[in-house]
């Protein structure tokens, strides 16, 4: 016979739980496609009670579940909700070093450790329930030191990769488009805001970088 503890449990176990659905916060900003295709565009949504907006960075839920599988990282681009699909995220990934290619070796490998991803401009749409939370992510140049973990926690992005030429270069190189400059000295900028001011390293600046 089942005790009430375990009859309660039983009972639970058997009520359908509510699904977590992401919802958009505030006006349209844009409508793009048409028909079946057509899509709202938003700068911010809720999920599980939490704001998440453009420019957010977030763990997403891997594909696989198993313990050892670690999350994905990404930074959200777009917010979009179509009729009977849901809010989608364009999400511009990141690349744990285990999980990257390059074609290059020698200096331009050198690890800073756990803590660190490499920034591309690949990106995939993906549903915004997969979210987990957000991250951090601090885009530190190699002419500064590294911000300890202990005083700022989050990974650390010096380096940009790119999956389909296999090429890993610093974020001060001069190999990127020019739309891809700016964005990274964006990045690079907003980080230097939010940690003040870092000692630069000894190393010196190379040919064909970027002084940040």
């Amino acid at each position: 016979m089942l005790n009430k503890l375990s009859l309660a449990d039983s009972i639970r176990e058997d009520v359908p739980q509510p699904i977590k659905v992401a919802k958009p916060i505030g006006d349209i900003v844009k409508i793009s496609g048409e028909g079946a295709l057509l899509k709202n565009h938003y700068k911010a949504f809720d999920f599980d009670g939490n704001t998440y907006e453009l420019g957010d960075t977030v763990l997403l839920a891997p594909e696989s579940q198993g313990r050892m599988v670690k999350p994905y990282v990404a930074m959200i681009k777009d917010i979009t909700e179509m009729e009977n699909k849901g809010i989608m995220l364009n999400a511009q990934w990141f690349y744990r070093p285990e999980d990257a290619t390059p074609i290059r070796s020698g200096k331009n490998m050198e690890s800073i450790g756990a803590r660190e991803l490499y920034y591309s401009f690949h990106e995939d749409e993906v549903p915004a329930e997969t979210i987990m939370h957000k991250c951090i992510v601090h885009f530190v140049t190699t002419q500064k030191h590294i911000p300890s973990r202990k005083e700022y926690p989050g990974f650390i992005v010096q380096k940009v990769y790119d999956p389909n030429t296999k090429r890993l270069l610093k974020l001060t190189n001069n190999g990127f488009l020019h739309d891809m400059e700016h964005e990274i000295d964006i990045l690079v900028q907003k980080t230097m805001l939010h940690l003040s001011i870092l000692p630069d390293t000894e190393k010196p600046v190379g040919k064909g970088k970027r002084l940040k």
